[in-house]
C-alpha cells in the first residue's frame, strides 16, 4: 500500500474570505488585501512599534512606505495578500503573504505582520496555514522565509507549525525553508488551534461571569419577563441584569437621571448595557426586531461576548447586519430565532433563553427549531435522560452544530451529543469533525427528510442516524445508560412466546445474531434472575435483552428488583429490557440505571444501532494513500484546458497523471473476464464538494445505485462502496480506481463532473470511456 496521504485542513468558513476565530474566542474577518486598503495599512503601521516596523522590513520605513511595499504587485507575479480586519470601526490587525519567487517557480517566500495589541493570539499561525494551503491549489511546493534572529515569535510561529522546517543563519539573519504539503502534524495542530479558539470563543456562553437580559419587562406575558424569571428562578450562579430603557440611570453623584426608577422581578433594571456597572459575558436580547441590531452594537460596545437573540421575524438583511455587528466587536452570536440554551452544572446552572432547567445528566441537545427543543427537552425528562447542556440554534447567523460539537469534544459533562439538523452549512467541515469526535463519543443525529448525500456523510463518519424522535431518545437511553457492547451476539429472556419472536425477529432484521430463552408464562422472577445472571456471565453474548409481558404470575415490581438483582453481579455487558405494562419502570443496579422500553421493537432497533456504531468505533479509522501523482502536469493540463468539457486527448493524459489508464473502447466488445457494467461518476455540489457515486448500469431494469460517498475517500470508504460486487468483482483493483478518482477531484476543484465507464470482473477492470467537465 502506498504512503499515506493527509487532506489538506478545512476551515469553517471561506480559505481566502470569512469570520475567523482568534485564540482567545474573540472573532475577526479574514480577506484578501487590494489596493484600496493603503489607508488602512497606514493605520496599521503607524500603530505598530519601530521594532515590529524593523522586523517586518528589515529597517525603519514610515507607514505610507511600508504600505506600498505591502500592496506592490509586478505584473505576471502570483502574489497572495490575507488581511485580518477587527474592531468598530474596522481597522487591520495583521496581514500575511507570499510571494513567487520567478514565473514558474514552486517555491515562493511568505512574511507576516502581526499588530502589538494582538500578538499571541494564533494570528501568525492562521495566516501561514492559509498561505500554504491557498499555495498549495497553485502550484506551489515550498515556502522560503527571511527574518532577524531577535524576531523569536516569528520564528516559533514556523516551528510550531507542524511543517518540517530547516533554517540557517548569517549575520544575524535567519532563514527558512520547508515544504508546504500537509503532514499528519501540520493537520492535527491546525484541528487543535480551530478547537481551542472554539471552545474560548463559546466558554461565555456556558460559562458568563454575567447575564443582561435587555429588553427584560414587568408584563409576566412578555418574553423578556419569561427570560430574567427563568434564569433567576433556577439559580443562576452568577449576577443577571434586566435592561429596559425606561429605566432610570443613577449618575456617580446619586441622581437620578430622567424617568422611573424601574424594577422589573424585584431586580434593579438598567437603561442600557452600557449601565451596568458589574461583568457582562453574555446578554440574551428580546427586543422588536427593528431594535436588535441597536441592541447589538450596545453589547458590543459594553464589551459583551457572546449573544442569545430570542427574537423572530428578522428578515435576511437584518440578520446579516446583525452578523456583521458581532464580528465587529468579537462577539459570538446564537440565533436569531434561538429559544436560548442551557448549562446544567452546579457551579452555573444556567436557563438563558425561554427552556426551564432540565435534570443533570450526560447528555448534550442541540436543536435547529425551537419549538421542537422545547418538547424534546420535556421528553428527555420524561425518559429520566439527563442533559448536560442544551441549544436551540435559530437561523444559526452563527454559531452552529460544528462549533458545539468541537466544545462538547472536550467537555467532561458530556458523555452522548444529540443533534437535530435541518440543514448543513458546512458539511465537509462536520465530517471532519464527526470522524474525530465521534471516535470518543456518540454523535446521534435526527433530521427530516433523506438525502442520499447526507445518508452517505452519515455513513463515512460513524454518526447514529435516527430515523424518529422517538427512536433517537431509545437509542440515545441506551449509549448514556450502558457500555457499549463487544459484538452483535444477544440473548433474549422472555416469558412470552408471540412478544418473543416479535423481538428475535426485530434483533435478527437489525443484523443481530440473538437467541431466544424463553422462561414460559408461568416465569418467576427468580428465574429471571437466574437466568439473567448467568447470560451476562456467559462469554458467548454480548448484550441481554429481558422481555417481560404481565401474565398474573410475578408483579412487575418484582420482575424489575430481580432484573436489577442480577445486574449488580456483572456490569461490562450491555443490559436492556422491554416491560410490556402500563408504565416503564425504571430499574437501577446500584448508580447504573438499565434502559426499560414498551415495545420490543424499539429496544431491538436501539441496540441494532448502538451495536453498529461500537463496531464502526472499535475498527480503526480509513487512510487516504498517497499515489504520488502528476499533481504539477494534471493542473498544467486544467488551467490550459479552460472551462467546459475536456477534449479526449487530454482527458486520457488527466486520468494518466493520477495513475488510471483509459483503455478506450474495445473492437471486440468488453473481455470475457468483465461481465459487470458500471459508472462511477463525480458532480460537484456547492455544500457537499464532490459527491462520488457507484451505479451498475446496463441492466434490463435501468441502471442501479450501488453506493453515493463524499469524497475525500478513505481505503474504507471505497471498499464499502463495493461490498454488493463481493465475488463478482475483483475489489482491491476497484477500490484503487474509486482512491485515485477522490484524490483528483480533491486536488483539482475545477473538476466539476466525472463519468467514467467501468467493465469489471474477477480479473480486473477495463476503463472503456471517460467524460470530464471542468468549471
Amino acid at each position: 500500500m502506498p504512503e499515506r496521504y493527509y487532506p489538506a485542513p478545512l476551515p469553517q468558513y471561506g480559505l481566502e474570505r470569512g469570520p475567523i476565530l482568534l485564540k482567545d474566542g474573540r472573532t475577526a474577518f479574514l480577506r484578501p488585501a487590494t489596493p484600496a486598503d493603503r489607508p488602512l495599512l497606514v493605520e496599521l503601521l503607524s500603530r505598530l512599534s519601530p521594532q515590529a516596523r524593523s522586523f517586518r522590513f528589515f529597517s525603519e520605513v514610515s507607514p505610507e512606505a511600508g504600505a506600498d511595499l505591502l500592496l506592490k504587485q509586478t505584473p505576471g507575479e502570483d502574489k497572495v495578500a490575507l488581511l485580518v480586519l477587527f474592531g468598530e470601526p474596522e481597522r487591520v490587525i495583521a496581514i500575511g503573504e507570499y510571494v513567487q519567487e520567478g514565473p514558474g517557480a514552486d517555491s515562493a517566500e511568505v512574511a507576516f505582520l502581526v499588530d502589538d495589541w494582538f500578538q499571541g493570539k494564533g494570528l501568525g499561525t492562521l495566516l501561514l496555514e492559509r498561505l500554504a494551503l491557498i499555495a498549495a491549489r497553485r502550484g506551489i511546493r515550498r515556502f522560503h522565509a527571511f527574518t532577524l534572529a531577535e524576531n523569536h515569535q516569528m520564528l516559533e510561529v514556523f516551528r510550531s507549525s507542524g511543517f518540517n522546517i530547516k533554517t540557517e543563519s548569517d549575520s544575524g539573519e535567519v532563514e527558512v525553508e520547508f515544504e508546504i504539503e500537509p503532514n499528519a502534524t501540520v493537520v492535527e495542530r491546525f484541528e487543535l488551534r480551530e478547537r481551542i479558539a472554539t471552545i474560548a470563543s463559546l466558554q461565555p456562553f456556558f460559562r458568563p461571569r454575567g447575564v443582561a437580559v435587555v429588553g427584560a419587562s414587568r408584563d409576566p406575558e412578555s418574553v423578556g419577563y419569561r427570560v430574567l424569571e427563568n434564569l433567576v428562578s433556577n439559580r443562576f450562579a452568577g449576577p443577571v441584569y434586566p435592561v429596559n430603557p425606561a429605566a432610570s440611570q443613577v449618575t456617580a453623584g446619586g441622581a437620578q437621571a430622567n424617568g422611573e426608577v424601574l424594577v422589573v422581578g424585584s431586580i434593579l433594571a438598567y437603561p442600557s448595557v452600557k449601565a451596568i456597572p458589574g461583568p457582562v459575558d453574555l446578554a440574551v436580547i428580546t427586543v422588536p426586531p427593528d431594535q436588535v441590531i441597536a441592541a447589538a452594537e450596545s453589547c458590543g460596545q459594553r464589551g459583551v461576548r457572546a449573544l442569545v437573540v430570542v427574537t423572530v421575524g428578522l428578515c435576511a438583511g437584518q440578520i446579516k447586519s446583525l452578523g456583521e455587528v458581532c464580528r465587529s466587536y468579537g462577539m459570538r452570536l446564537v440565533g436569531p430565532g434561538s429559544l436560548g440554551l442551557v448549562h446544567t452544572h452546579p457551579e452555573v446552572r444556567l436557563a438563558a433563553g425561554l427552556a426551564g432547567m432540565p435534570p443533570r445528566g450526560r447528555l448534550a441537545l442541540s436543536s435547529q427549531s425551537g419549538a421542537l427543543g422545547l418538547a424534546v427537552l420535556e421528553y428527555a425528562r420524561e425518559m429520566g435522560l439527563g442533559i448536560s447542556s442544551f441549544v436551540s440554534l435559530g437561523a444559526k447567523a452563527d454559531v452552529s452544530s460544528n462549533d458545539l460539537i468541537q466544545f462538547w469534544e472536550d467537555d467532561p459533562e458530556t458523555g452522548v451529543i444529540l443533534l437535530y439538523i435541518e440543514n448543513f452549512g458546512n458539511p465537509r467541515r462536520f465530517a471532519r469533525l464527526a470522524r474525530r469526535v465521534g471516535r470518543q463519543k456518540p454523535i446521534l443525529v435526527v433530521r427530516p427528510g433523506r438525502d442520499p448525500r447526507v445518508e452517505a456523510l452519515f455513513q463515512q463518519t460513524g454518526v447514529i442516524r435516527a430515523d424518529s424522535l422517538e427512536e433517537v431518545f431509545d437509542t440515545a437511553a441506551l449509549l448514556t445508560f450502558q457500555p457499549l457492547p463487544a459484538g452483535p451476539r444477544v440473548a433474549l429472556v422472555s416469558n412470552a412466546s408471540g412478544p418473543g419472536t416479535l423481538a428475535l425477529e426485530a434483533l435478527r432484521s437489525g443484523g443481530l445474531e440473538a437467541t431466544h430463552f424463553d422462561l414460559g408464562s408461568t416465569a418467576t422472577p427468580s428465574q429471571y434472575r437466574e437466568t439473567i445472571a448467568q447470560l451476562l456471565a456467559d462469554p458467548a453474548y454480548d448484550a441481554v435483552m429481558v422481555l417481560f409481558v404481565p401474565m398474573g404470575f410475578a408483579p412487575t415490581e418484582d420482575v424489575a428488583a430481580a432484573l436489577a438483582e442480577a445486574r449488580r453481579g456483572e456490569t461490562s455487558k450491555t443490559l436492556l429490557a422491554c416491560f410490556m405494562t402500563g408504565g416503564r419502570p425504571r430499574v437501577f443496579a446500584g448508580e447504573e440505571r438499565v434502559p426499560v422500553y414498551r415495545f420490543p421493537e424499539s429496544a431491538a432497533r436501539a441496540l441494532s444501532l448502538v451495536v453498529q456504531y461500537a463496531r464502526w468505533r472499535r475498527e480503526p479509522p480509513g487512510e487516504i494513500p498517497d499515489f504520488q501523482p502528476q499533481e504539477e502536469l494534471a493542473r498544467e493540463l486544467v488551467r490550459r484546458a479552460g472551462k467546459g468539457p475536456l477534449e479526449p486527448e487530454a482527458t486520457r493524459s488527466l486520468l494518466a497523471a493520477f495513475g488510471i489508464a483509459l483503455h478506450g473502447p474495445s473492437t471486440s466488445g468488453p473481455p470475457p473476464s468483465a461481465p459487470l457494467h458500471l459508472k462511477i461518476s463525480v458532480q460537484h455540489d456547492s455544500l457537499f464538494g464532490p459527491v462520488l457515486a457507484l451505479e451498475l448500469v446496463g441492466l434490463p431494469l435501468g441502471s442501479q445505485l450501488l453506493a453515493t460517498r463524499i469524497t475525500p475517500l478513505t481505503d474504507k470508504d471505497a471498499l464499502a462502496m463495493l461490498q454488493a460486487l463481493q465475488d463478482h468483482a475483483d475489489l482491491s483493483a476497484l477500490q484503487d480506481l474509486l482512491l485515485r478518482i477522490s484524490r483528483l477531484v480533491e486536488e483539482l476543484p475545477e473538476v466539476s463532473e466525472i463519468s467514467l465507464s467501468v467493465w469489471a470482473g474477477s480479473e480486473g477492470y477495463w476503463l472503456e470511456g471517460a467524460e470530464i467537465l471542468l468549471a
